[in-house]
């Protein structure tokens, strides 16, 4: 039997960054959404003046750069060594489905209305664009959640492999 040292490793690799940027997006939503969201369209202009120096997308999509990386990474060892494939493939589509995708598709389009574009928008336009951001928001932690869960069972299922194979 091989040694699966290789492919723990990169799932658990991937299973920290996971846990990581779940509990970062969950941290933004808790921390900052209750202010920019409360008294529209002031609030977000106080926003845009708060965040000029570091935006959220400074830092998120770096971070969710780096966990595709080490998604692909995983995936990989997870081919190549038959382990953790299901909950591996699971986390994967919730990755792409429900973070990436529902960002670029959904997310996007009303933060651009919200921060960019906002002088081109009545009042009414940019309240409901702000109601659907916080929905999506709501979308992605549980997709975030549901990705950092299933990268975990995976590493899991690795680790019990590795303990089986090494007792007598």
């Amino acid at each position: 039997m091989r040694s699966v040292t290789i492919p723990l490793v990169l799932l658990t690799g991937y299973a920290v960054v996971a846990c990581f940027a779940f509990a970062t997006t969950a941290a933004e939503t808790v921390l900052l959404y209750p202010n920019i969201y409360r008294d529209i369209p002031e609030s977000l202009e106080l926003t845009e003046r708060f965040m000029s120096v570091v935006r959220v997308g400074d830092v998120m999509r770096p971070l969710g750069g780096v966990l595709t990386l080490c998604a692909l990474i995983a995936a990989a060892a997870a081919v190549r060594y038959r382990v953790g494939l299901r909950w591996l493939g699971l986390s994967l589509a919730s990755l792409v489905s429900g973070q990436f995708l529902l960002s670029i598709l959904y997310q996007w389009p009303r933060a651009s209305i919200l921060f960019d574009d906002r002088a081109e928008h009545s009042l009414a336009e940019i309240e409901r664009a702000a109601t659907e951001f916080q929905i999506g928001q709501g979308f992605r932690i549980a997709a975030a959640a549901l990705t950092a869960l299933c990268a975990v069972a995976a590493a899991l299922v690795c680790y019990r492999r590795r303990v089986l194979a090494t007792q007598p």
